[in-house]
């Protein structure tokens, strides 16, 4: 299992983060290149819950395997089938986490765990290509720190 991790200090409380984060209808207001997203499941939120997003490519669907009221939660990330994401992961997950600095100030780690497909050439495919995952996962973190800070969805490229 290889692990990509980031944070950052978002200058919001943990109690105002977690307003934000707890809302799994809109990774669109940080995530570059998704579109949008819906709740698929009956739950809003908790484990269990479920939800699509969108981008250029084919959705993917996103669901919560671990939930820490006011500190974060796990998404496990799958096709429709339910089988791996394609197409490069056999398998992967990620973690957003909250973690207080100061009254008004919080930590934002985010965590992407997964595993490549393909044996020792997606071990090969990872090295070359870690640099900018690293940098995907660094843009996250601070457009999502932007948006807990304004409330407004970010523009990203």
């Amino acid at each position: 299992m290889k692990t990509i991790s980031v944070n950052c200090v978002a200058n919001v409380s943990v109690e105002e983060a977690w307003k934000k984060m707890r809302d799994l209808g809109k990774p669109h207001f940080y995530v570059p290149g998704l579109t949008g997203a819906e709740i698929t499941s009956i739950q809003k939120e908790g484990v269990g819950t479920s939800r699509r997003v969108y981008s250029d490519r084919a959705p993917l669907i996103e669901t919560v395997t671990a939930w820490d009221e006011g500190r974060g939660f796990t998404l496990k990330l799958h096709s429709d089938s339910g089988d791996g994401i394609p197409p490069l992961f056999k398998n992967a997950s990620f973690q957003y986490a909250l973690e207080p600095v100061s009254e008004f100030e919080t930590k934002l780690i985010n965590c992407m765990q997964f595993e490549m497909k393909w044996g020792i050439f997606g071990d090969l495919l990872y090295k070359i290509i870690m640099k900018s995952m690293h940098q995907m996962q660094k843009k996250i973190v601070i457009s999502q720190k932007k948006y807990y800070e304004t409330g407004k969805a970010q523009k990203i490229s």
